[in-house]
């Protein structure tokens, strides 16, 4: 994955299939402590300890389509390469956290990507799920929620593309500063 919004994108999306209907994304971009990080947290399935295991010691994947993940396993290696901290915990039944921080000054830190696009699209494209977005600079916090967005909008289909513009507006003002 070359920019940082592709790990975002899956590992939101692996707590989709895993049937979350609350999916919380917090970062934090901070100069100071020289830290970029992110946790997602989510209330779906679950994974049971062995699953955990085999997910935390391999390319590990649930899917059919093809034999090994990627996406967990390149995400942990991109942390470390950073001088970074990973973790994955998750319990059957309550849900999973991800978390992954890096030293936002090493040189092989990837780009941020179009992150205000893919979480504008998941806000507005996946309406059942209430996505809560946080992120934390050293001047700020900007926090925004689908029900935020929703009552905005006053319950319309989020799944319009002027919709879809004017929040990922609203977030890249407020996390690309």
């Amino acid at each position: 994955m070359k920019t940082f919004d592709l790990h975002v994108i899956d590992i939101v999306q692996n707590s989709i299939r895993a049937k979350a209907d609350e999916i919380k994304i917090e970062m934090e971009d901070s100069q100071k402590k020289d830290l970029f990080s992110i946790t997602i947290t989510d209330n779906g399935c679950g994974m049971p300890k062995e699953m955990l295991d085999a997910i935390n010691s391999s390319f590990f994947t649930t899917r059919t389509t093809r034999k090994i993940g990627m996406g967990i396993a390149l995400l942990k290696y991109h942390s470390q390469i950073c001088n970074g901290h990973f973790h994955l915990k998750s319990e059957l039944g309550v849900g999973t956290e991800i978390y992954a921080d890096y030293q936002r000054s090493h040189i092989d830190m990837q780009p941020k990507g179009d992150l205000a696009g893919c979480l504008s699209d998941f806000i507005c494209q996946y309406q059942n799920i209430n996505f809560i977005v946080k992120y934390i600079t050293d001047e700020n916090t900007f926090e925004v929620s689908s029900r935020d967005i929703k009552d905005v909008f006053e319950n319309m289909d989020l799944n319009n593309y002027k919709i879809i513009s004017t929040v990922k507006e609203l977030i890249a003002e407020n996390i690309n500063q």
